[in-house]
């Protein structure tokens, strides 16, 4: 990886991808630094990210899990709910495997409809995932500038940390 959050997902660890989909969606309204370490402290507390059993699990357990000290997300409920739905989507779609939300290079029109079609990723946290994944990751997404530009302009963070 490059210059930017120390705590960016690994892709290429076994559950980096589904700690990379889940740190999309746990940068709402938190530092982004916290929403990238929640994947991992949610890991640990469960002892690992299974997506199928997340993809069924009781949302309610989730949000003791996330209220522990320190807690995960101070919108634990909303935000459980939203992870046993995106495992949900990603059994259903993808095999149980977040990286085959981009493996295949679409465009970014497909891409961002790809992510927005998840629980709690809309088209902010959608562009900011896509200009990761080109920026942080290398991953070659045809048609990626304008969406990358967008939310390179409409996020500050994400233009201090990735802009040079």
């Amino acid at each position: 990886m490059t210059s930017g959050l120390p705590d960016f997902p690994d892709l290429d660890a076994s559950d980096g991808d589904l700690h990379f989909l889940l740190g999309v969606l746990f940068n709402q309204q938190v530092r982004a630094e916290t929403a990238w370490k929640a994947p991992a402290r949610l890991s640990d507390r469960l002892g690992g990210l299974d997506v199928e059993a997340l993809a069924v699990a009781d949302p309610a357990s989730l949000v003791a899990v996330m209220r522990e000290r320190p807690t995960i997300h101070p919108f634990a409920v909303a935000m459980s709910a939203r992870v046993v739905g995106i495992c949900a989507r990603l059994v259903d779609h993808y095999g149980a495997r977040a990286a085959k939300v981009w493996s295949d290079h679409p465009p970014a029109g497909t891409l961002l409809h790809r992510l927005t079609a998840f629980p709690g990723i809309g088209r902010h946290k959608a562009g900011v995932a896509l200009t990761l994944l080109i920026r942080e990751y290398g991953i070659p997404i045809a048609g990626a500038a304008a969406a990358s530009a967008d939310a390179l302009a409409s996020c500050p963070r994400l233009s201090e940390i990735l802009v040079t």
